[in-house]
């Protein structure tokens, strides 16, 4: 694992708005041990709230109560779009803002974030499906190039060490663009170049290699949230594409074009990625990378649960309190929660969750070993009300939550 500084004059900076503001934010070395330990280790509410806003709700909730407990911030992500902005809270990350291009080839400027060898990128950032308008939406058209001029960009400037974050793309190319824009070239069956967008996966016939050699001291680590594989009924394709604009004959052209063009890497490379776990994540980024780079696929969760100590900070928390915006059988699959689940049962820690909306069965909670389950949408007028004052209902929740 990559070493990453921890951001300590951010922490300080924080603690001492947090006093002004008669937060109690805490690191562990610095706890009284006389009082009750709460950890609070939330993903982002989706829409509605950032994971630090999560963290800062509820321990409002908390000190409402006038009971003396020692609480400590610890947002959390898992690897999905938002996971920098959860990072940032853990560790001492420079910003690098440069020129890049959306999904649909149009210059905008873009951050990511490095710190000593290691350059943090999310793909969401250049090729993100916030970044197009909804008419603009189509996986056949967009591409990850933006993407790939990032980790140029990094490499460039010496990080040997790029963390890929792979959520919330616009994209269907399997990767083409980044590879693109890192010295490949993808060629049709009369040796034309091919625009590296995903129209053109199935007329990829040849790959020529990229000639820069700076790429051979550099490590890719995938950050994702998924398992997907490449193409079938759940890849990339038939999952993913229709909220990226595509329509049901483009999701069957898509899969067929993942299908065809994973044979080309598998024929290329001689790595079978079509069914790898997570090599259907934003769009088939990850078998691309694997194949053509020997990128790594890792869970998002594991990764920057490593990264910001967090097993450490629940080893030494007396109650865990996580959550995010909805509950229900996806959470069970590598997200926060279910991360947070299983090392808070390995220590055994209780643990309770704060959530927008809960569509999990008693039986899967408990099989969690989750303690209580307080769900923002059974208190809230509607769906509305829970996404615009979800702060407010969170700490209403937390004054009175039982621990």
């Amino acid at each position: 694992m990559q070493q990453v500084e921890v951001n300590w004059k951010l922490t300080e900076k924080i603690q001492k708005i947090n006093k002004s503001r008669k937060f109690r934010f805490r690191h562990l070395r610095k706890l009284n041990r006389k009082n009750m330990t709460i950890l609070i280790a939330p993903d982002k509410f989706k829409g509605s709230l950032s994971a630090l806003e999560v963290c800062e709700a509820i321990e409002r909730g908390l000190d409402e109560r006038g009971k003396p407990v020692e609480v400590i911030f610890h947002p959390m992500a898992d690897g999905g779009d938002g996971s920098l902005a959860a990072l940032k809270s853990h560790l001492n990350l420079e910003a690098q803002n440069i020129l890049t291009i959306d999904p649909l080839g149009r210059a905008i400027h873009a951050e990511y974030y490095a710190s000593g060898n290691a350059a943090f990128i999310e793909v969401a950032s250049a090729s993100g499906l916030v970044l197009l308008k909804e008419k603009e939406r189509n996986p056949l058209k967009t591409s990850t190039l933006g993407t790939g001029k990032m980790m140029v960009d990094a490499i460039t400037k010496g990080y040997q060490h790029i963390y890929l974050f792979l959520g919330g793309s616009a994209t269907n190319d399997a990767g083409m663009g980044i590879a693109t824009a890192l010295g490949y070239q993808f060629l049709d069956q009369t040796k034309n170049i091919l625009e590296p967008v995903g129209e053109n996966l199935n007329k990829v016939q040849f790959i020529e290699p990229s000639l820069l050699t700076d790429l051979q001291n550099v490590k890719m680590t995938l950050l994702c949230d998924v398992t997907n594989p490449l193409h079938g009924s759940d890849g990339a394709a038939y999952v993913y594409a229709k909220q990226k604009g595509a329509d049901e004959a483009q999701i069957v052209y898509l899969d067929n074009g993942l299908k065809h063009f994973g044979n080309v890497l598998q024929k290329q490379t001689g790595i079978p990625v079509a069914q790898l776990s997570g090599s259907g994540a934003a769009g088939g980024i990850g078998a691309g990378l694997v194949a053509l780079f020997g990128a790594k696929l890792k869970s998002g969760f594991d990764t920057i649960a490593a990264l910001t100590g967090l097993e450490e900070q629940i080893r030494a928390a007396d109650w865990v309190i996580s959550g995010e915006g909805k509950l229900d059988r996806q959470s069970l699959q590598g997200k926060v929660v279910d991360g947070l689940a299983k090392l808070c049962k390995q220590h055994d820690k209780p643990l309770t969750l704060f959530v927008g909306k809960n569509e999990l069965r008693e039986q899967d909670i408990a099989d969690l070993g989750i303690k209580q389950v307080y769900a923002i949408l059974a208190a809230a007028k509607d769906m509305e009300d829970a996404m615009s004052n979800g702060a407010t209902y969170l700490e209403k929740m937390a004054a009175r939550f039982i621990f």
